[in-house]
């Protein structure tokens, strides 16, 4: 799966694949101009033995791009962004190598960027963790003004490295829904990050089929054929919550096109645990 990225102009764009909101429509979704796949790094085990992996880089632009890469050490803050950290001894960004660290890609091709995890230390148990940056350099030949204008990037990969032994736990405090949004109160006892994962699906409260009926309230064609009561349905926010930290993840819900009642259903997974939720929703 290749993620692609639009860039704005006048921002520095800082883009984490951490997280993922609910699905949106493929029309809804502008043309990407770079590229990164695999998006993320979830589950690389490390030890004493070297770990080699690949990341490719696709430039979607009809010009050619130049390149930085960086690696850091991160966490998030209590408002569920991403802070970067100094290195330490156990951080994964001390362990890994590379290359290139500077490249260019012409115009709607792709190269690979290859990395290796090499621990100068035996890794203590649980996750340690790396975001590997790409971040545009611009062209020689831009002047000061050109530059202020001119698109650039700045995009992201997460890497997350396990060392045995470590554990998948975490514990759902409350789960609410305010208005037209759903709340995750997360806390993270284990030593692997998790995430509230799962879908949504929205009915209008006469054509609910039921707490007891998921396979028709999470009907199985597609998301963009309309069935009869199901107003909207789509994915929840994926950000992760880490060891040691306790996180509110929030999921935005669409509007709905007519006022009324409704009924949200919600089928989640949290530490490998699945649940159903239902919540009542009056527009």
């Amino acid at each position: 799966m290749i993620h692609r990225f639009t860039i704005f102009p006048l921002l520095h764009l800082f883009l984490f694949t951490l997280a993922f909101s609910h699905d949106l429509r493929a029309e809804d979704i502008p043309k990407g101009q770079v590229g990164l796949s695999p998006e993320i790094f979830e589950d690389i085990r490390i030890g004493t033995k070297p770990v080699n992996e690949t990341i490719r880089f696709y430039n979607f632009k009809d010009k050619p791009v130049r390149v930085e890469v960086s690696v850091h050490n991160w966490t998030t803050d209590t408002s569920n962004r991403v802070k970067l950290l100094p290195p330490t001894t156990q951080s994964l960004d001390q362990w890994m190598t590379i290359n290139p660290l500077n490249f260019t890609v012409p115009p709607k091709q792709n190269r690979p960027i290859r990395f290796s995890i090499r621990p100068r230390m035996q890794p203590e148990p649980g996750e340690h963790r790396a975001i590997v940056y790409f971040t545009e350099i611009p062209a020689e030949n831009d002047t000061t003004e050109q530059q202020t204008i001119r698109t650039r990037f700045r995009v992201g990969v997460g890497v997350y490295a396990i060392a045995d032994p470590a554990e998948k736990k975490a514990k759902l405090h409350a789960f609410r829904l305010d208005r037209n949004t759903l709340l995750a109160d997360i806390e993270n006892t284990g030593d692997i990050h998790v995430r509230f994962g799962g879908r949504f699906a929205i009915w209008k409260e006469q054509d609910f089929p039921g707490s007891s009926n998921p396979d028709k309230v999470f009907p199985k064609n597609k998301e963009n054929e309309k069935q009869d009561g199901l107003a909207a349905r789509g994915r929840l926010n994926r950000f992760p919550v880490l060891p040691d930290t306790r996180r509110t993840i929030a999921t935005a819900l669409p509007r709905m096109a007519e006022n009324g009642n409704y009924i949200v259903a919600v089928q989640d997974t949290l530490a490998g645990v699945p649940r159903l939720h239902t919540f009542k929703l009056t527009q």
